[in-house]
C-alpha cells in the first residue's frame, strides 16, 4: 500500500498559528496530500483546549490531521517529517530574521539545516486569506546548484498551470561562479547582438531538460542586473510573484547564505527551499 502523501505544518500560538495555513492548502491540493498540523509543546491538551490554543475554530480544522508532539519544536517536526515521509513541510519565517540561520538560531533555521524534504516558509503577517499558485520566479544563475530545483519546481507550476519565471541575474564586478558544470551568461551580456537570443533560447532548453519528462507551457527567462538578493526580491514585488524557489547547499557561511536569508525575511510571498545535497 502506498502511503498517503503528507505536508507537515508546525503550527505555533496566535497569531501566526494559522497564516501557513492557507498555502499548505492549496500546495496539499495541487499534490493530492494531506495536511497535518503538528504542536510541539510540554504536556499534551485536550482536542478542544488545542484548538483553542493555537486559535482555530472546528471550521478552520475541518480535513486536517491534527497531533501533538513534545520535545525541543525543531527536532519534533523535523523527526516527524521523516517518518510520515512528508513530501513538504510549511511553516512561518522565524519571528527574530536575523537569527534564520545562526547555528543556535530560530526554530525555522533549525528545520532548514536538517529537514528530510523541502521546506516553505511563510511571511508571518501574510494574514489569512485564500492563497493561489499563478506565477512561481526561480532564481538561476546557471550553476548544477540551483539546476537541482528546477525539477520540482515545474512539477509545481505545471500542477497549477502558473507561469515559470526563470530568473538569472547578472551582477557587475562579480566573479562567475566557479561550480563545474556552470552554464555561464554569454560575455557580451549588454550586448544582444553578441549570441544573446541563442544564449537564451539553449538556457530555456537546459532548463527544460531537467524537467523532463514534465511538460510546462508557460516559462520565460528575464535577466535582472545588481545584486542577487535585492534583484529577486524586486521582481518578486514589481510582478505578482505568489511562490519563490531557492535551491541551497546548506551552507551557514554570512557570504554564502545572504540571498536566501534576505530573500525569505523579506518577501511578501512564500518561498520553497530546495536543499540539495552535496
Amino acid at each position: 500500500m502506498i502511503p498517503a502523501t503528507t505536508l507537515l505544518v508546525p503550527v505555533e500560538r496566535p497569531p501566526h498559528a494559522a497564516t501557513a495555513l492557507p498555502v499548505a492548502r492549496e500546495l496539499a491540493r495541487l499534490k493530492g496530500a494531506t495536511v497535518s498540523l503538528i504542536h510541539v509543546g510540554v504536556e499534551p491538551l485536550e482536542p478542544g483546549e488545542l484548538l483553542d490554543h493555537i486559535g482555530l475554530s472546528p471550521e478552520d480544522a475541518r480535513g486536517l490531521v491534527i497531533d501533538q508532539r513534545a520535545g525541543f519544536a525543531a527536532d519534533a517536526v523535523v523527526r516527524e517529517a521523516g517518518a510520515r515521509h512528508a513530501e513538504l513541510i510549511v511553516m512561518c519565517t522565524p519571528a527574530r530574521p536575523d537569527r534564520l540561520l545562526h547555528p543556535f538560531g530560530s526554530v525555522a533555521g533549525d528545520v532548514l539545516r536538517t529537514a528530510p524534504c523541502p521546506v516553505v516558509l511563510v511571511p508571518r503577517d501574510r494574514g489569512q486569506g485564500p492563497w493561489a499558485l499563478h506565477r512561481l520566479v526561480l532564481p538561476h544563475d546557471g550553476t548544477p546548484t540551483s539546476a537541482a530545483a528546477i525539477a520540482p519546481t515545474v512539477d509545481l507550476a505545471s500542477r497549477a498551470g502558473a507561469e515559470l519565471v526563470v530568473l538569472h541575474v547578472s551582477t557587475p564586478g562579480s566573479k562567475r561562479p566557479s561550480e563545474p558544470g556552470t552554464f555561464v551568461t554569454p560575455r557580451y551580456l549588454d550586448q544582444p547582438q553578441h549570441g544573446w537570443p541563442l544564449w537564451t533560447r539553449e538556457f530555456l532548453d537546459r532548463v527544460r531538460s531537467f524537467a523532463h519528462p514534465t511538460i510546462i507551457e508557460k516559462i520565460r527567462l528575464v535577466v535582472a542586473h545588481g545584486e542577487a538578493d535585492a534583484a529577486i526580491l524586486e521582481f518578486a514585488e514589481r510582478n505578482a510573484t505568489d511562490l519563490i524557489a531557492l535551491a541551497w547547499r546548506g551552507g551557514v557561511a554570512p557570504e554564502r547564505a545572504r540571498t536566501m536569508r534576505r530573500v525569505i525575511c523579506e518577501a511578501s510571498c512564500p518561498v520553497i527551499v530546495f536543499r540539495v545535497q552535496v
